[in-house]
């Protein structure tokens, strides 16, 4: 068990699963030699070849339009939205194609596929890089949200969006990817998606959170716990 950071996670998972399953593919801007922006795609193009890691053009709606057909002849691509505030550029492939093809057919067709994205703020990043978008994804029929917290649920959280039959936005909080480690198996089983993880059992008070927010939520708690405890004696 090793002691690692989210990127980490997110990296050994896919080396993982592409190994495992010659139907998942990788394709976006840079993911492939130059590893992507923050590194998730690391060392996949030297590992799977130009032909399961692609590089492609500057065109967000290319890109998923291009993952769809892909995902309804078979395979199972995970593409990479290079920043979250990228993917107004896809909306319309997602929402008019990707989120109501199996309706659409009757469930005769299924769109298997993975759109990454980073998003959040808190890195100093310029306007376009640090939007949190999940809400527009969250309203769309057809679309499953996920959102990691931490290293140790972000590879089990990927490994089931992989596997899920519809279109998963995944979207990883750039604040979480180096800011903190934890030991984390070298294969994790999935997580189901859309099931709450609870951290915290009480009777009090519910607190709800996702992200890079969950690590400032516990740590709001826990000082509450403490103060309310010192109050009480």
């Amino acid at each position: 068990m090793d002691k690692i950071n989210m990127v980490q996670s997110l990296n050994r998972t896919l080396h993982h699963i592409m190994t495992a399953d010659e139907k998942v593919l990788v394709m976006g801007e840079d993911v492939g030699l130059n590893g992507g922006v923050f590194r998730v795609t690391d060392g996949l193009y030297q590992k799977f070849g130009r032909q399961r890691v692609i590089d492609t053009p500057i065109a967000e709606s290319a890109i998923l339009g291009t993952a769809i057909g892909m995902a309804m002849s078979g395979l199972k691509p995970v593409i990479e939205m290079q920043f979250s505030g990228f993917s107004y550029l896809m909306m319309h492939q997602l929402e008019g194609n990707a989120s109501r093809m199996r309706t659409r057919s009757r469930g005769r067709f299924t769109v298997p596929l993975v759109i990454r994205m980073p998003y959040g703020g808190g890195v100093r990043a310029l306007e376009h890089h640090s939007e949190s978008k999940e809400v527009y994804f969250a309203h769309t029929a057809g679309v499953k949200v996920v959102i990691p917290s931490s290293p140790s649920n972000a590879g089990a959280l990927l490994k089931a969006a992989i596997d899920d039959p519809d279109p998963v936005v995944f979207m990883e909080p750039k604040r979480s990817y180096r800011s903190f480690k934890e030991e984390v198996e070298d294969e994790l089983p999935p997580i189901p998606i859309g099931r709450a993880r609870v951290l915290k059992t009480g009777e009090d008070l519910t607190v709800i959170s996702w992200g890079a927010m969950m690590q400032d939520t516990l740590k709001a708690v826990k000082k509450l716990k403490a103060e309310t405890g010192a109050a009480r004696k």
